[in-house]
């Protein structure tokens, strides 16, 4: 078919109109319709206590996926940090982003801003992350943190000693934790412990974590913690006919009772840490943080990581967590491309991942907690993130003081259990009364 010079000319006008109208619509050439709009360049800054060439590594990853974003990570010093974070919001310069602790939102909630729900939906975190994190890390509704990982309380027992006494396999309970104290307990011929059985009993001056390992104990047993609107401390108070608070007391203080068949701690004993390191305490409760300095003490000593005993009978396994999240912090200038980063770190597999392989830490992802229930190193607190329960602390410093001078009192004598009990209870609500935070 041939056409003419006019029908040529029509032809040609006619397609030239259409490649301008794509064009405009496309945003290829400029017009009255716009394409997809330049992202702008976004700086942020994020503080933190981990390494700095891990966190630069990890937020190196979301940003070759934002290439818009430019992150600039600041490592802290971990002993000065919290104040540090507070001293700079207050005074109006602090960084977008900062590591915020898992026990921080009860006192830290009115210096940072939540996701809003476009970004992320409460319905979303209960399926991509464990229970614990809506304890720990919501509130009214609103999600003001994501976890980097979550760990958790831990049998570590020492190989060769439960080898050596024909200690086939660790204590899943606590009444088997209870029948191995005879058989691994040493003493002299004056009664005095010179090797402990486990590093229970004890307050934080000789204890790792005593603090940490009460308030397990007492969440294992049911104890209410605070009251539902959080005014007052509660655990000394009876549930349901029980009385879970002092029940936890006296299991915990048992282990440092001379009176006591399952006597076998004292505070004039090396620190657990230590002592354990030494491979003088054959069992000790530790976090997966702490393994890399038991190695570092002695790179020869032949320990396991198993489960947390649970009660005997127990239907549900109550497991204590310690982990750092991300905030946004409402210095920021920029929250939805802050936020935005954190889920790029935290919710995203592949970035998360890289993280876990450099730090070693265990998992916060349900996808990556199912990946690594087996492996040899993590399994055991990736699987107990699925049970870790939290509750809510005011200052988790001054609390595990408490604590442990109400175990000491216990121990040394000056006051019955009921009564330390009891006064510690009144020493945290205070503390809550006076460290509320102001809107």
């Amino acid at each position: 078919m041939q056409f003419s010079r006019t029908q040529l000319i029509i032809i040609g006008s006619v397609l030239a109109v259409i490649l301008l109208a794509v064009g405009i619509f496309t945003g290829i050439l400029p017009g009255t319709r716009q394409g997809t709009p330049q992202l702008p360049d976004v700086n942020l800054t994020v503080w933190g206590i981990e390494d700095r060439v891990t966190m630069q590594d990890v937020f190196g990853a979301y940003q070759a996926i934002r290439q818009n974003v430019h992150i600039t990570y600041v490592q802290k010093d971990p002993t000065t940090y919290e104040q540090d974070v507070v001293n700079a919001l207050a005074a109006g310069n602090g960084p977008d982003i900062i590591m915020f602790h898992n026990t921080w939102l009860p006192k830290h909630y009115n210096k940072i801003v939540p996701v809003s729900d476009t970004q992320m939906t409460m319905q979303t975190l209960q399926q991509t992350f464990p229970t614990v994190i809506t304890q720990d890390f919501t509130a009214n509704g609103n999600i003001y943190a994501l976890p980097l990982y979550i760990d958790t309380l831990a049998l570590f027992y020492n190989q060769d000693t439960f080898d050596q006494n024909g200690i086939a396999v660790p204590p899943q309970d606590w009444l088997a934790l209870q029948n191995l104290v005879p058989k691994l307990r040493q003493e002299n011929a004056s009664g005095n412990i010179t090797k402990p059985a486990v590093a229970l009993g004890g307050s934080a001056a000789t204890v790792d974590n005593a603090s940490d390992i009460l308030e397990l104990l007492m969440l294992q047993a049911g104890a209410k913690m605070t009251d539902d609107a959080f005014t007052q401390a509660t655990f000394a108070a009876n549930v349901q006919s029980t009385t879970p608070g002092i029940d936890a007391l006296n299991f915990y203080t048992q282990f440092a009772d001379p009176t006591s068949q399952y006597y076998t701690w004292n505070d004039s004993l090396d620190p657990s840490l230590d002592s354990f390191a030494k491979g003088d305490t054959p069992m000790i409760f530790a976090y997966q943080s702490e393994a890399a300095a038991i190695k570092a003490k002695n790179p020869f000593l032949n320990f396991t990581v198993t489960a947390m005993p649970q009660p005997t009978g127990a239907t549900k396994a109550v497991n204590f967590p310690d982990y750092w999240g991300l905030a946004v912090t409402n210095n920021s200038k920029n929250p939805s491309w802050a936020w935005d980063a954190i889920l790029g770190v935290t919710a995203n597999d592949t970035v998360a991942e890289k993280y876990l392989t450099e730090t070693q830490h265990p998992p916060a992802l349900r996808s990556l907690i199912d990946k690594y229930v087996q492996d040899p190193n993590l399994g055991v607190f990736a699987k107990q993130a699925l049970s870790a329960r939290s509750w809510p602390q005011i200052d988790q410093p001054k609390i595990r003081a408490i604590f442990s001078q109400m175990i000491s009192a216990v121990i040394s004598g000056s006051l019955k259990p009921a009564d330390a009990l009891g006064q510690a209870e009144q020493q945290v609500t205070a503390l809550m009364a006076a460290n509320q935070p102001q809107q």
